[in-house]
């Protein structure tokens, strides 16, 4: 009896800690658009002109928007490291790491966020 209580609690625990890992990436769901620019500890405002955003949607695929206007459709998934993978239309692909900061989406191209975007 006492076996099957410990297997079941570990089944439990398991389900939980894997629900956790599966549940990271939905933060990022929804609309984003670019505020600021973070370089070596200084947050900059954005320029006229500047101009970034990003739909993830909770089936893997995104929309962006660059700063010259043009829109491509992507494909998205995370992992366990918060590393974000965007695989373009165009066939680009991006390895971005993110963090969420107060409801804002912060995207770097390295681990330590020395230089980032935020995103609202």
């Amino acid at each position: 009896m006492k076996k099957l209580y410990y297997l079941a609690t570990l089944a439990v625990l398991m389900l939980a800690v894997t629900s956790c890992e599966d549940d990271d990436h939905y933060y990022i769901l929804g609309h984003w658009e670019k505020v600021a620019v973070v370089e070596n500890g200084y947050e900059y405002p954005l320029d006229y002109g500047e101009y970034e955003e990003y739909y993830f949607y909770d089936d893997g695929t995104g929309i962006y928007w660059s700063e010259t206007g043009i829109q491509t459709e992507f494909f998205w998934n995370t992992d366990y490291n918060n590393q974000l993978y965007i695989r373009h239309s165009d066939g680009l692909t991006e390895r971005l790491y993110y963090r969420m900061r107060h409801g804002e989406l912060l995207l770097s191209e390295d681990w330590a966020f020395n230089n980032y975007r935020v995103f609202r």
